[in-house]
């Protein structure tokens, strides 16, 4: 995605040293692995993934690629606004293609070699392309709403924080258009995303913002 700032942030290191003890034989065995990190907006779970990102790269001397969930979407942000503003019933796991992220994250495990995965731009508002070589990486992280459905990754890691416990951290970060019709879209996502925690092999609660 093309348009937020990626900052490492030291404070999630104990959560990714817990995550890379529990990974290190098979990094260390040069196995391909995906960790998936899921959460609500604002929870931290961008910042989370890209801090794992880099420890993984910094202290193991790998190499890896971070998928965004926002990628994904079928439509550019505005795009999907308006069609939420639209109905906003559509507000949901069904606005993402899950199934083609699960299928490009099956080739990156499998090493196929080449992927054209979509890209966002956020202030263009645009899905163009980018292409990536399988056979330069070594592990995945893949971020997103709904990566908690996603059947490949090794590892799920989700973010426990609800769109109330981090309204100040979005207004900081600023991104999003803090209104009414907004809260109802972050209170819809709340109550489909907090069954997801399920499905994760880690719960983490944070509160630097996504």
């Amino acid at each position: 995605m093309i348009g937020d700032k990626l900052t490492y942030h030291s404070s999630f290191e104990n959560t990714n040293n817990k995550i890379i003890a529990k990974l290190k034989s098979q990094l260390n065995a040069k196995s391909r692995i995906c960790i998936a990190v899921g959460g609500e907006s604002g929870s931290g779970k961008t910042s989370l993934a890209y801090a794992l990102f880099v420890d993984i790269e910094t202290k193991l001397g790998l190499k890896g690629f971070l998928f965004h969930g926002d990628d994904y979407f079928y439509l550019p942000p505005q795009d999907n606004h308006n069609k939420r503003l639209d109905d906003i019933c559509n507000v949901g796991p069904s606005e993402v293609n899950l199934k083609l992220l699960d299928e490009h994250l099956e080739s990156f495990l499998k090493n196929t070699g080449e992927i054209t995965k979509p890209l966002v731009h956020y202030k263009k508002n645009i899905i163009s392309k980018e292409v990536l070589n399988t056979k330069d990486f070594n592990f995945c992280v893949v971020e997103g709403t709904y990566t908690m459905l996603l059947e490949q990754p090794t590892y799920k890691v989700f973010i426990e924080n609800s769109f109330i416990d981090t309204k100040l951290n979005r207004e900081k970060r600023a991104r999003d258009i803090m209104d009414d019709f907004n809260e109802r879209v972050l209170e819809i996502e709340h109550n489909i995303i907090k069954a997801q925690r399920i499905y994760a092999d880690m719960i983490v609660k944070n509160s630097i913002l996504d």
